[in-house]
């Protein structure tokens, strides 16, 4: 990055004798002041991040108590209840109260409100009247009601549109209509259709939106659906899984178990026309949740370091909530798909807007050592990972920072990608440090 320059110090020596014999000495012209460079621009590593900052080895020496679990089976069950509660938090899709009536409901709600927005010039779509057609969509969809599996890595948009909605300025990286990303192997609840069967409105449990469908499978038989459903399940322990047959397994899926055997598990997995039997090694996976201990977390968190930065699931990435949501899936535990949920659940949620920084510092080392840390701040959550020496670092993934120039003004810099950040990031911006941001913090560890 450019810096400016700081000032320019004149040592002046001084003469005996009259000042008229002093030869006049002109001091050379201070050096320009470097421009701030106009970003956004790319970067390796956010500043104050060395390479050992990224490293898993770097951070368990560090942690307390290692393989201690941090939940049991009563924290377990009490956070499923809070989920249950949680406004805007993960749902089981066929819970009773949900119906296609009232998704689609929710639906012209969500479009509505978009088309209020792009009148009142706050977003802007690629297409003009993309949105009007999407709304008209939903008002004629055909209520349905029945199970698929997801079979490829499926985006999933916010209403029936693929075309682009973006805040302004726009950004073709934040793409408002796209809410998130389905892996292989979710099971979904399909509640209408649209566009004479070229949109489905599908509940993924964290996440209701419209598909294509030809990322799903046919129609499930109810035998299969409830079979999905109710058997063991196995889950990735990475997010580079692939079974014997070349499927992926990426790390928030749960595939039934089918049994196990010398050399490998057996599994269902999501084919075109249903439920498929292959293998996947033993190593690679747990059967049934993972133990949430420190050490499995974050081994799960940095193996994912590097991984592509995406919005909305854009590209079959994912976003700093999914990230996390995928992860704490593995080990039963179900996150919301916003980072503003997430940062209400765990078996404590701690209001920390108006604390100072060295207070909100001292709150989040005390809830470290009870338990792992969800560290919230308006539009982005991280998982914290701990202090070295003065300053306290998160991991997420993140799609940029503000950096201030010396000279005056601030550069954007684009990181894209899972990635460590210390908390002092953006001091002296526009947006201020993420230590100043950060509002909430959530501890998955054990009740008091």
């Amino acid at each position: 990055m450019l810096r400016g320059w700081g000032g320019l110090v004149l040592a002046v020596a001084c003469a005996c004798g009259r000042t008229e014999d002093v030869p006049v000495q002109t001091p050379p012209p201070p050096p320009p002041v470097a421009a701030c460079p106009a970003g956004p621009l790319p970067s390796v590593r956010a500043p104050n991040v060395g390479a050992e900052h990224e490293t898993l080895a770097f951070w368990l020496a560090r942690l307390p108590a290692l393989d201690e679990p941090l939940v049991g089976a009563a924290e377990l069950q009490w956070l499923r209840t809070q989920a249950d509660t949680t406004p805007g938090g993960p749902r089981d899709p066929w819970a009773r109260e949900l119906t296609s009536a009232g998704a689609l409901a929710d639906m012209r709600v969500r479009t509505s409100s978009m088309l209020r927005e792009l009148a009142e010039g706050t977003d802007v779509e690629q297409r003009p009247g993309a949105l009007a057609e999407a709304d008209a969509r939903v008002a004629a969809a055909d209520p349905i009601d029945h199970g698929r599996l997801v079979v490829a890595q499926t985006q999933m948009y916010c209403t029936p549109t693929d075309v682009g909605v973006y805040h302004r300025p726009i950004d073709e990286a934040f793409d408002r209509n796209l809410c998130t990303t389905l892996h292989p192997g979710e099971l979904v609840r399909v509640l209408a259709r649209a566009g004479a069967g070229t949109w489905w409105l599908v509940h993924a449990g964290h996440t209701v939106g419209w598909v294509r469908e030809d990322g799903l499978s046919t129609r499930l038989r109810e035998a299969d659906r409830i079979a999905w459903r109710e058997a063991a399940t196995v889950v990735a322990r990475h997010d580079a899984v692939h079974t014997r047959g070349g499927v992926p397994v990426r790390l928030g899926v749960a595939l039934p178990l089918r049994g196990r055997g010398e050399d490998g598990v057996a599994v269902w997995v999501a084919g075109p026309q249903g439920p498929v039997e292959d293998v996947v090694a033993a190593a690679d996976v747990t059967v049934g949740p993972a133990e949430l201990t420190r050490r499995e977390l974050f081994a799960r968190v940095f193996a994912m370091m590097g991984a592509p930065y995406g919005w909305g699931g854009r590209a079959g990435a994912r976003d700093c909530s999914q990230t996390l949501l995928d992860v704490f899936a593995g080990f039963g535990i179900a996150l919301g798909r916003h980072s503003s949920v997430q940062a209400t659940q765990g078996v404590e949620s701690i209001d920390v807007a108006d604390m100072t920084d060295a207070d909100k510092l001292g709150a989040i080392g005390e809830a470290a050592e009870r338990g792992v840390v969800l560290l919230y701040m308006p539009g982005h959550v991280m998982l914290d990972v701990g202090a070295d020496g003065d300053r306290r670092f998160a991991i997420s993934s993140i799609a940029e920072y503000l950096e201030p120039c010396a000279g005056g003004g601030e550069t954007l810099y684009r990181l894209d990608r899972v990635a460590v950040t210390d908390l002092e990031l953006g001091r002296g911006t526009s947006r201020g440090a993420f230590i100043e941001r950060i509002t909430r913090i959530a501890v998955f560890g054990r009740r008091a």
